[in-house]
């Protein structure tokens, strides 16, 4: 019995969808102008770029579009920018929801860091600051819910990772605990199933467990050692050993077993 019926990966749950669709609503009142503080370098947004940016529907922009405005819209300031960046958030919120992420490496890992230099938890008002962190916590769900085991020479393996799910939370200035209680409450067998491939990623150092990413190791290294210390507790221990016998499929009794070392 495979715990979790594959679904398109365009289509998020109904509360994630909720969510987001709260957040157009939160954040409406936000307007932009006909000109985008943004770098204008070779490298960063042409005028044709920021013109059809500020034209398009709030809801029509395509993540190629949005992905020109996460690449160029560089640093953070109270004002303008922090104007255009909330007006723009829904967006966001939709297209990674939607598994379409607005950003040029195609995930989202850091498409929402700006997010990170505005310390949206304390400023921002508390029914901006409540969306996002529900948003957040929809999506975890959502994603753990998600399991497509396949087979490479490597052996078998969950087709997405939610490591992205808790990069984008910490380089965006969210709540990894709240995160991580929301995933520690969600059902097994998928919830374990998902700590013991993520298991893979735990790294000691300091004398302690540690989740090993590259983005959070540089600048995050306390969130690092939440997450680490998170999956390497005992209970989870018993959780995917359970799991190992709640579920048929091969392929995910070899990734309980794996995580249990």
């Amino acid at each position: 019995m495979v715990p979790c019926s594959p679904r398109s990966l365009r289509q998020p749950s109904l509360d994630l969808a909720a969510v987001v669709e709260d957040a157009y609503r939160v954040f409406g009142r936000y307007v932009i102008g006909d000109s985008l503080e943004v770098c204008h370098c070779n490298v960063c947004m042409t005028d044709a770029t920021e013109r059809q940016l500020v034209t398009t529907p709030l809801r029509q922009i395509p993540a190629r579009l949005m992905g020109e405005y996460t690449n160029s819209a560089h640093g953070y300031d109270e004002g303008q920018i922090a104007d255009e960046l909330r007006y723009l958030l829904p967006r966001y919120l939709d297209l990674i929801a939607a598994d379409d992420p607005p950003d040029h490496f195609g995930n989202i890992c850091t498409s929402l860091s700006r997010l990170g230099h505005a310390y949206w938890q304390d400023r921002w008002p508390k029914e901006e600051a409540d969306v996002l962190n529900r948003f957040f916590d929809a999506l975890i769900v959502d994603r753990i819910s998600r399991i497509e085991p396949r087979q490479s020479r490597a052996g078998w393996q969950l087709k997405h990772d939610i490591d992205e799910v808790l990069i984008c939370v910490v380089t965006s200035g969210g709540n990894i605990d709240r995160v991580l209680d929301t995933w520690d409450a969600s059902e097994d067998p998928a919830a374990c199933l998902w700590m013991a491939w993520e298991r893979r990623s735990i790294v000691f150092r300091d004398g302690g467990p540690s989740f090993y990413d590259a983005h959070l190791n540089r600048d995050h290294k306390d969130a690092a050692d939440t997450i680490g210390a998170f999956l390497s507790r005992p209970e989870v221990d018993a959780r995917i050993e359970a799991a190992f016998f709640a579920v048929e499929h091969p392929g995910l009794q070899e990734i309980l077993s794996n995580g249990l070392g």
